[in-house]
């Protein structure tokens, strides 16, 4: 019997997951603050914990543990909302567009080399799969 697929879907995110660890080592982020430096990044608004942790299915206290720290790394900055002056907004700081720069520059040759077995054309059915996939309700 062949590999089941989800086998295959679960190894293949896990290669992934150590692709980044070892390109993200050299900016000293985990792959989990590089996605939510991704997300802030382009956000057209400025975001709560509150709404991080449930954008990434996260307490609120796992997640204000991990906004803590890319504080402490100077990466992001929470100010009061002016209008509910008991939210905490998040943004990206300067240092934190750069290391996000440079972090896309490296995921990006990542993943040029993780997907370059596949034509231009299976890609895009790759993606479209993917995206179909996620798109399903779960559940059901």
């Amino acid at each position: 019997m062949p590999a089941r697929t989800i086998y295959l879907i679960k190894r293949l995110e896990t290669e992934v997951t150590t692709r980044m660890i070892e390109v993200l080592g050299a900016y000293k982020i985990t792959p989990a603050q590089f996605t939510i430096l991704s997300f802030v990044g382009d956000s057209e608004t400025d975001l709560s914990s509150a709404q991080l942790s449930r954008r990434f299915l996260m307490t609120p206290q796992a997640m204000n543990e991990v906004v803590s720290t890319m504080q402490r790394k100077a990466l992001i900055e929470k100010k009061t909302d002016p209008n509910h002056k008991r939210i905490l907004r998040i943004r990206l700081t300067e240092e934190g567009q750069n290391i996000l720069q440079q972090c896309n520059v490296a995921i990006d040759i990542m993943e040029e080399k993780l997907l370059s077995g596949l034509s231009a054309e299976n890609l895009d059915l790759f993606r479209s799969f993917i995206g179909n996939i996620l798109a399903q309700k779960s559940g059901a």
